[in-house]
């Protein structure tokens, strides 16, 4: 998720209100996701929107998603909610980040300070992007939402709509909607498949060399961990389970030549076989899928 302003859908009976950010990930919710469910734009909220003005436009809102960069989000969100302190009608926040348990405690802490029975909230990941989402990808399995908590005010019960919102996901895109995984176990998962291939990136950002060897043999993970530089940054730095995961690619990367395509995709199977236990990942992504496809294909040749 990049720099971008926040934007306020409204919504009627059949359709979903969300909140998006301008960046890459804004952009693809509008284009990808809510044009697919008929949700219509009601006012911007750039980050040089006033305080006062801000306020408005939330007070007046049924949701709001938060898709922000990762960086700094807990705190994004934890304002918002000062905001709608005084907020008199049921209002949903999703609040869908890559990194799950520190926006959960902070939020769910801040909700029970607040103390507003209206406000409910909603922490999901969607394991799915502008960069290559389409259904017959061998990887379109990869793509879900990940429900890891709720938070329900006292005069503002989840279940329906999460169900309603989940369906419309299931039909019209074939996303299908999991419960299995609390925010904490969450962030491990995908720190053992999200965050594992986001090592490879950080190789690409660290050594020239190594970044135009993955943009010739694989172009197209190439141009997404490069438009998702910060982001990939932001998920080592910020997720509480990547040391571990650094520290097995790193071990992995330091018993190879560290010159070529096939050093890369070696360390990335050594690591993932010490990390998975040569299991597939419960919260797959499509590049995970991408380079443990490519280690395979190494091996065998």
């Amino acid at each position: 998720m990049c720099f971008g302003f926040v934007l306020l859908l409204s919504m009627d009976k059949k359709s979903l209100a969300i909140v998006g950010a301008n960046g890459e990930f804004g952009q693809f919710l509008q284009h990808d996701i809510l044009s697919g469910l008929g949700v219509s734009i009601l006012e911007p909220i750039e980050r040089d929107t006033s305080r006062e003005s801000r306020g408005v436009i939330l007070e007046k809102s049924r949701h709001v998603v938060i898709a922000t960069p990762l960086a700094g989000y807990a705190e994004v969100a934890c304002d918002l909610i000062y905001h709608l302190r005084h907020c008199d009608h049921h209002t949903t926040l999703w609040l869908i980040p890559s990194v799950q348990a520190g926006v959960w405690r902070a939020v769910s802490a801040t909700l029970e300070i607040v103390g507003n029975p209206y406000i409910s909230a909603v922490f999901v990941h969607p394991m799915y992007g502008p960069n290559g989402f389409r259904e017959t990808e061998p990887e379109a399995r990869t793509f879900q939402n990940v429900l890891t908590a709720t938070y329900e005010g006292q005069e503002h019960q989840l279940s329906d709509e999460v169900s309603e919102i989940a369906a419309l996901f299931r039909s019209r895109f074939n996303i299908a909607t999991t419960t299995s995984f609390a925010p904490d176990e969450h962030d491990r998962v995908t720190a053992y498949s999200q965050g594992l291939s986001y090592c490879v990136g950080r190789l690409m950002f660290d050594h020239p060399e190594l970044d135009s060897i993955v943009r010739e043999r694989m172009s197209d993970l190439h141009h997404s961990f490069s438009a998702n530089h910060d982001l990939i940054l932001d998920f080592l730095r910020i997720n509480s389970y990547m040391p571990q995961v650094i520290a097995a690619f790193q071990d992995a990367w330091r018993h190879t030549k560290q010159t070529n395509y096939e050093d890369i995709v070696k360390a990335f199977a050594q690591a993932d076989a010490s990390l998975n236990r040569g299991a597939e990942s419960p919260i797959s992504t499509k590049w995970y899928e991408k380079l443990r496809a490519a280690a395979l294909d190494e091996h065998r040749s």
